[in-house]
């Protein structure tokens, strides 16, 4: 059969058409893993620890109050009886002249009644909390890894992988 210059000249055109245009395709292949590594993760917890401890605190007795009782009673009293005495004005100055010195007696009497005894003490619970930081080692996935065209590949994964797909493109 021959060829006529026509039909050549349309094969090559053809043929460097092709060559121009080139073309591919894509295909998914599924390899075989040969192997999967797991990979851990380090993470940090904060455990609280309550620490708990007695102390002796001291107690008020009531010493101050019994003084302000005291001269506010020496002072009433003080002032009633102030007001016995006298006339006119001398009644007057009578009255707060015995105000005063019953305020000053009942003071030294509360005083001297326990005013100034010596502190008491009580057991008070005291409790504080102290966070202790602990790390741990987590599971996090795994590192699949498969030999495809003679070089190893590798793929992360949450889970191990019994193949790993590989979108391959051929072009022509």
């Amino acid at each position: 059969m021959l060829m006529t210059s026509s039909s050549r000249f349309a094969l090559v055109l053809l043929f460097t058409g092709s060559l121009v245009m080139g073309e591919s395709f894509s295909t998914v292949e599924y390899i075989k893993v040969t192997k999967s590594a797991p990979i851990f993760s380090t993470i940090q917890e904060e455990i609280p620890n309550e620490k708990c401890y007695e102390v002796q605190e001291q107690v008020n007795s009531g010493g101050v109050n019994n003084n302000v009782i005291g001269a506010v009673a020496g002072g009433a009293l003080g002032g009633v009886l102030g007001h016995q005495i006298g006339g006119g004005r001398g009644k007057t100055v009578a009255t707060v002249g015995g105000a005063i010195l019953g305020t000053l007696a009942g003071q030294h009497v509360a005083n001297s009644s326990g005013g100034n005894t010596a502190p008491t003490y009580q057991t008070v619970r005291r409790c504080e909390t102290l966070n202790t930081v602990r790390s741990r080692q987590v599971l996090s996935g795994y590192t699949n890894f498969a030999k495809f065209k003679g070089k190893e590949i590798s793929v992360e994964s949450d889970h191990s992988l019994s193949q790993i797909p590989v979108t391959v493109t051929y072009s022509y």
